[in-house]
Formats: structure tokens, C-alpha cells, sequence
């Protein structure tokens, strides 16, 4: 099989992923009706080990790790799109500005738990820019992280990437940027 015939065949396995991907998100939408109904949790990180777990078992170890990075992305994207389906009942919600701008978002994440990686994408996938990032050990296992974004916080996706950070992230903190670039109290 030459180069031109694999990516054919990778061409048609993408076009059966994309409706598969397109089918999944349509349920996304379905849980997030779910969740405003019944005011449940985005995030529910019991339930997303344990499907992990599920779509990992039989996969060998040469992917195992690839195959656990693809379906966490593909959570991670899906409770992004929920949290835009959600923003206007999620409880922190208004501490996002409405406005394009700056914010420095503060948190912790264990560095074995994807946390990092997790708010990464969502800012991603929110359109973001990442101005500054540090990071430090908080005890044992934990990261404490400091983020100034910037971008359109009044698009739904990018508030809805700061909206998953600040519900996910232990001990979340929002601090508005003025300007001047100079934190707001």
C-alpha cells in the first residue's frame, strides 16, 4: 500500500469520526438540557475515570496512553460546548467580564490529574491567548497555577473556557486586568 492509498483510507475513517463526533455532540447538548434541569455538575470526575477506564481496557499498551489523551480531549471538548449551553446558570458565571480584555485566573490542579491540560484546551478551544503562565509545587502532587488570558470574554466559547476552569479547578480564582494590565481588586 502506497502513501496515496493510506490516506485514503484515513480520509474515509476521519469522515466516519467526524459523524460519529457530530452525533456525540448532539447528546452533549441533550445532557447539558439535563444538567439545567436538574442543576447537575459538568464535571463529574468519577464518571470520567471510569469511562476512561472503559475505552482504554482493551486497547494495548503501544496506545493505551494515546487512546486515554483521545477520549480525555474529546470529554474535555464536550464539557466546554456544555458549559457554553450552561454559562447563563452556572453560579460563577458573572465573575467572567463581558467584555474583551484580561483576566489572570489562580488555581490548583494534581499534577497527575490533567487538570493543566484540560484548562489549556478549553482556552484553546475558547480562543484565548495565553500572556503569561507560571506554575509552582503546592505540596505533595499539586501544582498551584497562575494564567493571564486575553480575548473576547463576551464570545460564548471563551467564556465558557474560563467558566470550565473555574469549576473544575481546585480553589479557582478570577482577577480582573485593567488596561493598564495592573490587577483589579
Amino acid at each position: 500500500m502506497d502513501l496515496s492509498e493510506i490516506r485514503q483510507h484515513i480520509n474515509r475513517i476521519d469522515a466516519q469520526m467526524k459523524g460519529l463526533f457530530l452525533e456525540r455532540m448532539s447528546f452533549a447538548a441533550k445532557v447539558a438540557e439535563e444538567k439545567r434541569c436538574t442543576g447537575g455538575s459538568v464535571f463529574v470526575p468519577e464518571r470520567e475515570r471510569e469511562i476512561l477506564q472503559m475505552r482504554q481496557k482493551d486497547v494495548g499498551p503501544e496506545l493505551a496512553m494515546e487512546c486515554r489523551a483521545f477520549f480525555g480531549q474529546l470529554m474535555g471538548i464536550s464539557r466546554t460546548y456544555q458549559y457554553a449551553k450552561l454559562a447563563g446558570v452556572c453560579s460563577r458565571a458573572g465573575e467572567i467580564p463581558d467584555r474583551p480584555g484580561a483576566v489572570d485566573i489562580v488555581f490548583s490542579c494534581g499534577e497527575e490529574s490533567g487538570g493543566f491540560a484540560s484548562a489549556l484546551n478549553a482556552i484553546s478551544l475558547g480562543g484565548l491567548l495565553v500572556l503569561a503562565c507560571s506554575a509552582g509545587r503546592e505540596g505533595e502532587g499539586s501544582l498551584r497555577c497562575k494564567l493571564r488570558l486575553e480575548g473576547d470574554f463576551s464570545q460564548e466559547l471563551a467564556k465558557a473556557a474560563v467558566l470550565q476552569i473555574l469549576e473544575e479547578a481546585d480553589g479557582a480564582v478570577l482577577i480582573p486586568v485593567d488596561d493598564t494590565g495592573a490587577n483589579v481588586p
